[in-house]
């Protein structure tokens, strides 16, 4: 669901693996991939078409539901999949941050979701032209059902780790994840100048997360994310950026507000996060 950079590479390499394969998108997206396939580039995986099937809604049911929605379209974009048909479903989301678990667990107590992160550059050029921009593209998954599962995705060309602990997959992601979004958003600059010039920003963030993670019995290695942030190439554009500097909905409250939400809750104070969050979703509402 959502074949966008990431969902549409997903869907691409599991149909040329020979996998019935269905991406569920918006009517002329759905409409293009039909017509013309979904083509991919990718300095990994060549350059190819492959041909899903495509739809709106989910008519009928499914063994697996990627959900590769960003998180701004995620409870719209459920209204298109009937809870019959995902029953006894294992349902991965591969979006940002940890909201999303609970939320697809309430819509649909009889599939079983899995947490996961996925660690890839891919984007959508057009409805179903897919860019993959990265020379990895790696996931990890936990949960009743995820080994098999793996194997699939191991046989289209996707390396997969399953691990013992959910929680770990995404806040280990999301640490690394909410320092650099919402720090190079917030500035307007790639990772590599606001590593240099917004350091400091970068550094309470994380700090912020790894405490609130703490307190829902989460260890994070802090030192751990400094070294992937780090390692980054210095042009990485974080998804938050792009979609300010293009004028597309940014997911500064499913990214930055669920650590508000989740601070108050364990009764922690988050500033740092607090004032990047408000000015960028000032900013937001100032250009809408």
């Amino acid at each position: 669901m959502g074949p966008g950079g990431v969902g549409g590479l997903l869907a691409a390499l599991l149909a040329r693996a020979g996998e019935r394969t269905r991406v569920l998108a918006t009517e002329g997206t759905a409409t293009r991939i039909a017509d013309a396939g979904l083509s991919v580039g990718s300095p990994v995986y060549g350059d190819f078409t492959a041909r899903p099937d495509a739809a709106q809604e989910l008519a009928e049911p499914t063994d697996a539901l990627f959900v590769t929605t960003k998180g701004t379209g995620l409870r719209d974009a459920l209204d298109r999949v009937p809870a019959e048909h995902v029953h006894g479903a294992l349902i991965v989301p591969l979006l940002n941050g940890f909201e999303h678990v609970e939320i697809l667990r309430d819509r649909y107590p009889g599939a079983r979701v899995l947490p996961a992160a996925i660690h890839v550059g891919a984007s959508r050029d057009a409805p179903g032209a897919i860019r993959h921009t990265s020379p990895y593209n790696r996931m990890e998954i936990a949960g009743e059902g995820a080994r098999a599962l793996a194997e699939v995705l191991r046989n289209a060309g996707v390396q997969v780790d399953v691990v013992e602990d959910g929680d770990r997959v995404l806040w280990d992601k999301y640490a690394f994840l909410l320092p650099t979004a919402l720090v190079c958003a917030h500035a307007l600059m790639p990772i590599g100048r606001a590593r240099e010039e917004r350091r400091a920003d970068m550094d309470a963030v994380l700090e912020e997360v790894v405490r609130v993670a703490a307190a829902r019995g989460v260890p994070v290695d802090a030192d751990a994310v400094r070294r992937t942030i780090a390692e980054r190439p210095a042009h990485t554009r974080p998804s938050l950026l792009f979609d300010r500097e293009t004028g597309r909905p940014m997911e500064t409250d499913s990214l930055g507000g669920a650590l508000i939400r989740a601070a108050r809750s364990a009764g922690l104070e988050v500033p740092v996060a607090e004032r990047l969050v408000a000015d960028l979703l000032r900013d937001e509402a100032d250009t809408a």
